[in-house]
């Protein structure tokens, strides 16, 4: 009788553990979040009715805006323009943000920020000898986007985005892996050149007439994570 009560219990202890790190519902997403990072701290309320109020602070003072947020996915959450980006953090073409919501241990729940991006580019030369310079058009997208390699390792860009059109020259090469390494003046979706610490690499296209390049910030700033307030302590 003790050994089936015993059973019981983990049993129940089991599917309860199951219910709580399967809920990745919206009142699981909403709560108070901190964030601490390289001298910076912020804190982003998450309110029920899909509003958020953050606040962000570092040596330069305190910056606060309010938005609204939406689930993407299963646990993806999407912020609006007003979201204040983190250096590092990468937005889609037209501001929005980004985070994956994740449970550590299927308990404790943490947003972490996208600090990378990828886009699309296609070769739209009818014929080339060149297997890598020539002309491509992103094959993604809402906006109309060319980037020319030429064969002197220089490249030429247009972006037309959400918020402005931009053009860039900056220069390419070819890693030892066979990755495409991009300028700091190559262009991202937001229409901004890379800042600092971020890179531009196409993965090695082998004779692809598609280049994935990732837009990534650098690995000291990958860890832009809000932690829920989750524990009387935090």
């Amino acid at each position: 009788m003790r050994r089936f009560v015993c059973v019981l219990i983990l049993s129940g202890i089991g599917i309860w553990w199951f219910v709580i790190a399967s809920d990745y519902s919206d009142g699981a997403a909403s709560g108070t979040y901190r964030l601490v990072h390289n001298g910076m701290t912020s804190t982003l309320v998450l309110r029920l009715d899909h509003s958020f109020r953050q606040e962000v602070s570092d040596s330069s003072g305190t910056q606060r805006a309010e938005g609204t947020w939406r689930r993407v996915g299963e646990g993806g959450v999407a912020f609006s323009r007003d979201f204040l980006t983190l250096p590092g953090e990468q937005t889609g073409e037209d501001g929005t943000a980004y985070s994956d919501m994740q449970r550590r241990f299927g308990v404790l729940i943490r947003l972490s920020l996208r600090t990378y991006t990828v886009v699309w580019y296609g070769r739209t030369d009818p014929a080339a000898t060149d297997p890598l310079a020539g002309r491509y058009q992103e094959s993604g997208g809402t906006h109309s986007r060319t980037l020319v390699l030429n064969p002197d390792h220089t490249f030429d860009q247009t972006v037309a985005g959400f918020m402005q059109t931009a053009s860039a020259s900056g220069t390419w090469s070819i890693a030892s892996n066979g990755d495409i390494v991009f300028s700091r003046e190559f262009i991202k979706p937001s229409g901004q050149p890379l800042a600092s610490g971020e890179t531009a690499k196409s993965m090695d296209p082998r004779g692809s007439r598609f280049l994935q390049i990732e837009i990534a910030a650098n690995e000291e700033s990958t860890t832009l994570t809000y932690y829920k307030k989750q524990l009387p302590w935090q």
